[in-house]
């Protein structure tokens, strides 16, 4: 085989490699996304993500409403986390699920939720052999939220 023709397939595998290593490594998720997301589907989105903007000061990263108004798609990131949100339609009906959040002051972001008309279910305590204190409420579609911090 020619010098010239080990470059050119040497070349061409250098820029293969570097096309799918970069699609690959940097630009298959948006940055500072995590992998997992969790997706809701609620009645009426907007009131969760306000409640959210409120409790765990969640910053809106992008929107899709649908002609009517609803949303069909927000990504809300909380934290180091992104959680993506959708308004309930007949072909996606609401879903509760539990979520589990660590927060720097669990007493802090418990009592926010609460003074914003979540149910209490828990108030945070440590227990015995537990490492983190946690407390508990469910926001106004069902969801279950665990709240956390670890103690030092």
């Amino acid at each position: 085989m020619k010098i010239s023709t080990i470059c050119k397939k040497l070349f061409k595998f250098s820029c293969d490699f570097n096309f799918y290593f970069n699609a690959i490594m940097t630009s298959y998720k948006p940055k500072n996304y995590n992998s997992l997301s969790p997706y809701l589907i609620v009645d009426d989105a907007e009131k969760l993500v306000d409640l959210l903007k409120i409790v765990f000061e969640a910053k809106e990263l992008r929107r899709y409403e649908r002609e009517d108004g609803s949303i069909m798609h927000i990504e809300l990131q909380l934290d180091d986390s992104i959680v993506m949100i959708s308004d309930s339609t007949e072909d996606y009906p609401a879903v509760t699920t539990m979520l589990h959040m660590y927060v720097l002051d669990v007493f802090k972001t418990f009592d926010l939720a609460i003074e914003n008309e979540c149910l209490l279910l828990e108030r945070p305590i440590n227990k015995e052999d537990d490492p983190d204190t946690r407390g508990a409420f469910m926001d106004y579609a069902g969801n279950y939220w665990s709240v956390s911090t670890q103690n030092k």
